[in-house]
């Protein structure tokens, strides 16, 4: 593995890890404060008895717990792509990496914050061991593991991750009493993976004080965060990572009195955003009101969330085909004739897609200047080219640099032949009927430089142009985006959309 694959690899896990971290605020100066409910196992002289203890002073606000022998690395990286639409790619690495957790007989891993996480910008991992003897095979097998801005360190029986400054901390650390951070984390009714976050009181304070009294007024629910920051006092939230989902969420608050409040404001978030959170529990036992979030609806999120993204895709494509529009306008009015086909050299092989042509169009001139127009797109010269690609034409979905705007070559079309590139004078059959580009199926997609032609069938132009989808969007000549539904056109309909002077 390289340096830069390490790093790479060290963000990856450390962004893993820090999915449990909640955002950070104000000031901390480690008071005391009321412990949870009644039914929170506590015990006597927690903080010696735990094994991060070592490594949480008066400054530290959230700890999170994750036992890695409980994550399906598979399904919770399904989840994630659901959610956000890019799969991590370290896929194997995390494997490999939990192999040697278990090889090493690793306990379970904990991540440390505090508002020095914020200049850090990196939490610090503790690694537990509780099998002393196997410490220095699963030190050597993870030391190489990450790059030089991480570091691993023994540490009694545990193994430490962290920046250098955060490792030399640790060393001249004054270690306090936090039962209030690690008395969840003894509680036997916690999931998989918990997290605690938990501000001293003047931290609260000082919150209640600078956050408003209530939210704007288009907020749909009355909320207000500076009585939300008065009334909890402790946040632990509780995960089963996939394929089998829950969440719970416990809000401790101060008093019986501020627990109500808690629990009618989140009663009534959940009432404003049914049916969404049908599925979703909001109860109160004694100073805890708990939320809990089954896997239906996390698999509703995930559905809502992957809509909303092809929402914004097809909106950015949409802008992207009439922002082409415009561009082949201003190209014609320069050069007096469209883009050509391709760019080829003297002997005319083919260097570079139509799309190279018009870049100056689309604010991408210094791209465009840094292309080598006299080699093929894929020499080493334009090596850069291979994964960069122009805002709006690129997916997560495709390969790196893939494009499915593709310029479609029929017979009689725009792009056909090897001759002068056309003119609008040459676009007969009227500029509102004939198409100039198409969003092709993913399985013709193409590196956006690649020249290789999108060949359309003579006889079944329905079929490559739609896929196996009921739609295809298209750009008119007349600089328009128009969506083509496949039970509405057939052979020839689509034929003489493609043509530019037939006559029909």
């Amino acid at each position: 593995m390289t340096p830069s694959e390490r790093a790479s690899f060290a963000r990856r896990v450390i962004a893993l890890l820090m999915v449990f971290s909640v955002g950070l605020s104000s000031v901390a100066d480690g008071q005391d404060r009321r412990e949870g409910p009644p039914h929170a196992v506590l015990i006597n002289d927690l903080a010696a008895s735990h094994p991060v203890s070592a490594y949480i002073d008066a400054s530290t606000l959230l700890v999170a717990e994750i036992d890695w022998e409980k994550m399906d690395v598979d399904a919770l990286f399904a989840s994630v792509q659901k959610l956000t639409g890019d799969r991590p790619s370290d896929t194997a690495m995390v494997k490999d990496l939990i192999g040697k957790l278990k090889a090493g007989k690793a306990g379970r891993i904990y991540v440390l914050a505090g508002l020095q996480t914020l200049t850090d910008r990196a939490p610090l991992i503790v690694v537990a061991t509780p099998d002393a003897p196997t410490l220095p095979t699963l030190f050597a097998s993870l030391k190489d593991l990450f790059g030089d801005n991480v570091r691993i360190a023994p540490s009694g029986s545990a193994l430490l991750f962290g920046t250098p400054d955060q490792l030399q901390r640790v060393e001249s650390l004054n270690p306090v009493s936090r039962n209030d951070l690690l008395s969840p984390l003894r509680d036997a009714n916690r999931l998989d993976h918990t997290a605690v976050l938990s501000l001293p009181n003047a931290s609260r304070d000082l919150l209640a004080k600078l956050w408003p009294v209530d939210q704007p007024s288009r907020f749909p629910v009355k909320v207000s965060p500076s009585q939300a920051a008065a009334d909890i006092h402790r946040l632990v939230i509780t995960v089963q990572t996939p394929p089998h989902p829950l969440v719970r969420l416990h809000f401790d608050s101060v008093d019986a009195e501020a627990a109500d409040r808690v629990r009618n404001t989140l009663a009534a978030i959940k009432q404003q955003f049914d049916p969404m959170l049908a599925n979703v529990t909001v109860n109160r036992e004694q100073q805890r009101v708990t939320v809990e979030v089954d896997g239906k609806t996390i698999e509703f999120f995930e559905t809502i969330a992957s809509e909303m993204r092809r929402s914004a895709a097809r909106a950015k494509r949409v802008a992207t085909m009439k922002q082409l529009g415009i561009a082949f306008d201003n190209y014609h009015d320069r050069e007096k004739h469209f883009p050509p086909r391709c760019f080829v050299d003297p002997d005319g092989k083919p260097l570079h897609s139509w799309l190279v042509a018009v870049l100056p169009d689309m604010n991408n001139l210094a791209l465009y200047r840094s292309i080598r127009l006299d080699l093929t797109w894929d020499a080493d010269e334009n090596e850069r080219l291979r994964t960069t690609v122009p805002a709006g034409f690129g997916s997560q979905h495709l390969p790196v640099g893939h494009t499915i705007i593709r310029a479609p070559v029929f017979p009689g079309s725009l792009w056909h032949g090897d001759g002068p590139p056309k003119r609008r004078d040459d676009i007969t059959d009227g500029a509102a009927n004939t198409i100039l580009l198409i969003e092709a199926p993913d399985d013709a997609s193409i590196h956006w430089v690649d020249p290789t032609p999108w060949v359309i069938s003579e006889d079944d132009p329905v079929e490559d142009v739609f896929g196996d989808r009921d739609d295809a969007r298209v750009l008119l000549a007349d600089g328009s985006v128009l969506l083509i539904k496949r039970a509405e056109i057939d052979q020839q309909k689509l034929k003489a959309m493609l043509t530019i002077a037939a006559g029909d």
